[in-house]
């Protein structure tokens, strides 16, 4: 150990510097690595959606006045079910994807009190519409799907719920969820579990939710005096122009009357809602993946370029080293042990720093807590990095003949 930190010792500015350069990429690459995974989330989760080139969803309905009662709703749903290219239509409180219209619930077992965030979609038909995967249990009756909700949205009252395997094996982590009831907090009512979906991605994207976008339920039932019907469509075969007309005629002659002044149905393929509601999450994937590698190229570019330093500024004692009979593999090795070291106290201070920023990000901007199992990946990428950014300029001094090396200076 005395013979790798004796030489850095007579020059000890360089090694200081690429302490400073490690730390500030492991502070910062860290952070930016964690954000990069939030962002990522939602782009790689399973939305549940079955054949989604079929759907078709209605948004932007926002009635003048008092909101539609549920028997308009469910007119307009008869007719818009009898369009000849229409399988099946959902009149819907709540769709995947639509997140100008949210509802969520914290949710637990009777008994047990560790709650749930959950998403909450609620309509009458939704298990088909949306193609969802039903791994157990059953879809809703006729006669559940024709409850009529009112205000409460079906929060306190009883009655059944579909739940996604996820929140299934949250709740239930120690036997089947089927048959099971689970209650709201606020709420006195319990529902039934009669089915278990495989997913459902919930439409609440704000926030870290990597281990909460499966969590998920449905109410059966139509909103009565929702402010913000949704309508979702599935064709018989993948959505066309011509259905889309056919849908936005439909629904501005049974709503346009009235509907508030200046807004107007939007008639949208499933794909393209994705699209619009992932692209904030697309936009900062890249922004942080950008970061991050920006942070590890100069780091990678500086580690290389301060190892070349200290190997000019050493050319007389590797001279002697090679003189005395030293082996190339030797003095390789010597100039990674020394990276290694500086890393290492590099990696250890960054550390610290990282976590420091996180918790004053916790305090300011409500950001998820850093998790400790970064930590270990974080610090074998950044010794690699370093190891791969020493290793030509080590070569270089290894290639270093004596009588020239002893010669210069």
């Amino acid at each position: 150990m005395q013979r790798i930190i004796k030489p850095l010792l007579r020059h000890p500015a360089m090694p200081m510097l690429l302490v400073v350069q490690v730390a500030l990429a492991c502070a910062i690459a860290g952070n930016a690595w964690f954000m990069l995974q939030q962002k990522m989330a939602p782009l790689m989760a399973h939305v549940g959606v079955g054949q989604p080139q079929r759907l078709l969803v209605v948004t932007g309905l926002r009635a003048r006045g008092t909101p539609w009662p549920a028997a308009t709703l469910r007119g307009l749903e008869t007719q818009l079910r009898q369009l000849p290219d229409v399988e099946t239509v959902s009149n819907a409180a709540t769709l995947p994807m639509a997140g100008q219209a949210q509802m969520l619930a914290y949710a637990y077992r009777p008994g047990r009190h560790a709650f749930v965030n959950t998403s909450v979609y609620v309509g009458d038909n939704l298990v088909k519409t949306l193609g969802l995967h039903l791994v157990a249990g059953r879809d809703f009756s006729a006669a559940e799907k024709a409850t009529t909700l009112n205000a409460g949205m079906g929060y306190h009252r009883a009655g059944p719920v579909i739940i996604t395997r996820a929140l299934a094996r949250r709740l239930f982590p120690d036997g089947p969820a089927l048959g099971h009831a689970i209650t709201f907090t606020g709420s006195q009512s319990q529902r039934t579990v009669v089915g278990i979906v495989a997913h459902l991605m919930r439409n609440d994207l704000t926030g870290d939710h990597r281990h909460n976008l499966d969590i998920s339920m449905l109410f059966p039932g139509t909103p009565a005096r929702w402010p913000a019907p949704h309508f979702a469509v599935r064709a018989k075969h993948a959505v066309d122009a011509r259905l889309i007309q056919s849908v936005r005629r439909l629904v501005t002659q049974q709503l346009g009357p009235r509907l508030l002044a200046g807004t107007w149905p939007k008639v949208e393929r499933f794909a393209v809602l994705r699209a619009r509601a992932l692209a904030p999450a697309r936009a900062a994937t890249w922004l942080f993946a950008a970061v991050t590698l920006i942070v590890l190229i100069v780091t990678g570019t500086g580690i290389a370029g301060m190892t070349s330093y200290q190997v000019r500024q050493r050319t007389r004692q590797i001279g002697v080293q090679r003189a005395l009979g030293a082996p190339r593999r030797a003095v390789v090795r010597a100039l990674q042990c020394e990276n290694l070291l500086l890393m290492g106290l590099g990696i250890g201070v960054g550390a610290v720093l990282a976590f420091a920023s996180n918790a004053w990000l916790i305090e300011h901007y409500a950001f998820s807590r850093l998790p400790l199992s970064l930590l270990p990946v974080g610090t074998a990428v950044l010794i690699a990095i370093g190891q791969l950014a020493v290793l030509v300029p080590a070569r270089k001094a290894a290639g270093i003949a004596p009588v020239s090396a002893l010669r210069a200076i």
